[in-house]
C-alpha cells in the first residue's frame, strides 16, 4: 500500500493545473453537444429532439422532458446554474449525463408509469456510464484532486480516468448542500427511492459508486421494481376520489399497501369512473420514501388504476 501511496502522491503531485470552469457560451454548448453525442442513436433524432441552450438565463437548473403524444425529448440547459455554482467543463459534463440518464438510464424508474430513470439513478448513469464515456473522447489533463481524502484517491489505483472523475464529483457536489465527497451517508432506506430525491450525501455516495463500479448505495437503494414495462403517453387512467377508514398498512420497496374499510366517500371521475369495488379487491399503493398513514386514520385523495394495481395520487407526469 505504500508504494501505492508513493504513486498516487507523485501523480498528484505533477498535476497542479487549476481544473476549468466554464465561462463561455462557447464552452457551455460545447459540453452539451459533445454528451448527447455520445448518446446520439439513442435518444430521438432530428425534430424529435430539442436541446435549449441558454447561456444567458437567470434560472438555477437543467432539466429534460418527454412531450406527450410524441416520441420526443427537449433538454433545456440554463447558464446561471454553471455561474452560480461555478461548475467546471467535467462537473458540468457530469450534470448534462444526469438528464441523459432520465431518458435512458434504465431502472428503477419513477413508480408507477416508468416514464423516466429515478432521480439516484440517474446520477448512478451519469457516472458509471455517460462520464466515463465523456472522458474518452474528450481527454485532458486540466484537473487537480485538491480537497479529495487519500481513501478516496486509493481507490482510483491509479487510474487517471477514475481521479479525473472524483474530481468532477469534487466540483458538482456544490450543487447538494451539505455534502462532502469525504463523507458517507449513514441512512438505511427502507424502501428504493423511486420518486424523490435522495439526501445530499447519498446522491454524492451514489456518483462515486456508479464512478468505481459498486452497487448503488442502501442510502437509497433496496431493490429493482418487479413490474418492467415502457411508458405509454395515451394510457387512460380510471379515477375516483375517496375517503375510507384504512384497517391495514404494509411497508412495500415502494412505499406501503394500504387497505380500508367500504369507502365512506366515493365519487368516480366524469370521463373514466372507478368503481369502489378496485378499492377493495386490490387495496391502494402510496409511493413514497416514508409511509405516513397507520392503522386507523383516514385515507383520503384521488384513487388510479393503473396496469391492474390501485395508487393513491397519482400523477402521471411525474419526473
Amino acid at each position: 500500500m505504500k508504494t501505492i501511496l508513493l504513486a498516487l502522491t507523485s501523480l498528484i503531485s505533477t498535476n497542479l493545473l487549476a481544473s476549468s470552469v466554464i465561462t463561455s457560451e462557447g464552452e457551455f454548448r460545447e459540453v452539451i453537444e459533445s454528451v448527447l453525442s455520445i448518446y446520439d442513436q439513442q435518444l430521438p433524432q432530428g425534430k424529435n429532439r430539442q436541446v435549449d441552450i441558454n447561456w444567458e438565463s437567470k434560472t438555477l437548473n437543467a432539466s429534460v422532458g418527454y412531450k406527450r403524444h410524441s416520441e420526443s425529448v427537449r433538454f433545456s440547459f440554463h447558464g446561471e446554474f454553471v455561474r452560480k455554482n461555478k461548475l467546471t467543463k467535467d462537473a458540468f459534463a457530469l450534470i448534462a449525463c444526469h438528464e441523459v440518464g432520465h431518458i435512458i438510464g434504465g431502472h428503477p424508474k419513477v413508480m408507477p408509469t416508468q416514464k423516466y430513470s429515478s432521480e439516484a439513478q440517474s446520477d448512478y448513469f451519469a457516472t458509471n456510464e455517460c462520464l466515463k464515456k465523456y472522458f474518452a473522447s474528450n481527454s485532458s489533463d486540466n484537473f487537480e484532486m485538491a480537497g479529495i481524502s487519500t481513501e478516496n484517491l486509493f481507490e482510483c489505483k491509479q487510474d487517471k480516468l477514475c481521479l479525473r472523475g472524483l474530481s468532477a464529483i469534487r466540483d458538482a457536489s456544490v450543487i447538494y448542500p451539505g455534502s462532502n465527497i469525504n463523507s458517507k451517508s449513514d441512512h438505511v432506506s427502507k424502501v428504493t427511492i423511486f420518486n424523490d430525491y435522495p439526501q445530499s450525501q447519498c446522491r454524492v455516495d451514489t456518483l462515486k459508486a456508479g464512478l468505481l463500479n459498486q452497487p448503488r448505495p442502501n442510502c437509497w437503494f433496496k431493490s429493482y421494481q418487479s413490474e418492467r414495462y415502457e411508458y405509454q403517453y395515451d394510457y387512460e387512467y380510471e379515477e375516483a376520489q375517496g375517503v375510507a377508514e384504512i384497517t391495514e398498512v404494509i411497508a412495500t420497496d415502494f412505499g406501503c399497501h394500504i387497505r380500508t374499510k367500504y369507502p365512506d366517500v366515493w365519487m368516480g371521475s366524469y370521463l373514466n369512473p372507478l368503481s369502489e369495488s378496485e378499492l377493495m379487491l386490490r387495496g391502494v399503493r402510496y409511493v413514497g420514501t416514508n409511509c405516513k398513514y397507520q392503522v386507523g386514520d383516514t385515507l383520503s385523495g384521488a384513487m388510479t388504476l393503473f396496469r391492474g394495481n390501485l395508487y393513491l395520487n397519482l400523477n402521471p407526469t411525474d419526473k
